[in-house]
């Protein structure tokens, strides 16, 4: 493993020296630089694990050089070393990304303690980003795995139970038919189950924002309706839509932003008494257009909304638990409009119905000629 390397940058020749001494007797690779502006050319060249810092020195102090390193790349541990050890400065330096500050005058062991802290944070984050990618690699492959060896072999045994049901292969008895019937509803909710983890696994932030555009919400609203309004007849759920005429335009990927709003929908009719009503707003705020997707079904326990939009998670209640659901609609609707820069927000009471707001950032106005 390579050693770790220290950059030590101080006005004061005598506490540069001491520092590189004390740090090379423990197998640490230390650069020095005299100012702030030397410093920071030197990590443009070199990368470094950790910075000490003074924190008063003339034309750049280290307050300055903690917020450009903390731009520069985060990942790279500051420490502070300052003769001003008050408690304004210490929170100073924190605001603008130094990890610990190191109080002159300091002890050989004093200055390795807080350095050989500032590695091991560094060594931790280290780890934790290969985790990560690790992870999102892994669920990469997943991804990969489901789709060509799960959803299309589900998918064809679906097709055939279809053929098997349409008579074309023979009359079936009453009994062959229900049990068809019965294995197709099972397969048709694992293969939702599947295309909603595929969801999820796929949806990127940052494909997301390079697709936004300023989009007219009442066309998004009209979009999602003519998916649900079958399921809404069905179960004689009325669904009312007052939107006002002079909204302002949002920033919105149409496709994604459409399936939010139908999942939302749907879920206000399909969790909704039957004869109950929808009822579809929306509200403009300083920073936001805010949609409200109000029901009069059966509400959300308090303790509940802090968790409906975590992945698999399905409410305790017995009516909602007793229908089907994969527990990853609200989760893929809350990612795709935080992936839009917005979010949803529920407010709910049991008895009482539920509201669902979906915050959306404006357009920018278009600029004339």
């Amino acid at each position: 493993m390579d050693a770790p390397r220290v950059l030590v940058i101080d006005d004061e020749e005598i506490a540069r020296i001491s520092c590189q001494r004390v740090l090379k007797r423990e197998g640490i690779q230390v650069t020095l630089a005299s100012s702030g502006r030397a410093g920071l050319e030197t990590l443009m060249r070199e990368p470094h694990d950790l910075v000490l810092v003074d924190l008063k020195m003339p034309e750049m102090d280290g307050v300055e050089v903690a917020r450009r390193i903390q731009h520069f790349d985060p990942n790279i541990v500051v420490i502070i070393i300052t003769g001003y050890a008050t408690i304004e400065s210490a929170v100073a330096v924190m605001k603008e990304g130094a990890y610990d500050y190191l109080p002159k005058p300091f002890t050989p062991d004093e200055l390795l303690i807080v350095v050989r802290r500032g590695l091991e944070k560094k060594r931790l984050d280290q780890e934790s980003r290969a985790l990560r990618e690790e992870k999102e690699a892994m669920e990469r492959n997943f991804v990969t795995m489901v789709t060509h060896q799960l959803r299309s072999p589900l998918a064809a045994i679906f097709q055939y139970i279809e053929v098997l049901l349409s008579n074309i292969g023979g009359e079936l008895s009453e009994v062959q038919r229900e049990m068809l019937e019965r294995a197709r509803e099972r397969l048709d909710g694992l293969l939702q189950l599947i295309n909603d983890w595929l969801d999820m696994s796929r949806i990127q932030a940052g494909e997301i924002l390079h697709r936004l555009r300023p989009v007219e919400l009442s066309s998004c609203v009209d979009a999602a309706m003519a998916g649900v309004e079958l399921a809404a007849r069905e179960k004689g759920v009325q669904i009312v839509t007052k939107l006002p005429h002079d909204l302002p335009r949002v920033n919105a990927d149409i496709d994604t932003f459409r399936e939010v709003l139908s999942n939302i929908i749907s879920n206000a009719i399909k969790y909704n008494h039957p004869g109950g009503s929808v009822t579809i707003t929306a509200r403009e705020q300083p920073e936001w257009v805010v949609v409200d997707v109000s029901d009069t079904g059966p509400g959300v326990d308090e303790k509940e909304i802090p968790f409906i939009f975590e992945q698999f998670y399905r409410s305790k209640a017995k009516d909602i638990r007793k229908m089907e659901g994969t527990g990853l609609g609200l989760a893929i609707a809350q990612r795709i409009m935080r992936a839009h820069g917005g979010k949803i927000e529920v407010r709910s009471q049991l008895g009482h119905g539920s509201t669902f707001s979906i915050f959306l950032n404006r357009a920018v106005a278009e600029t004339t000629s």
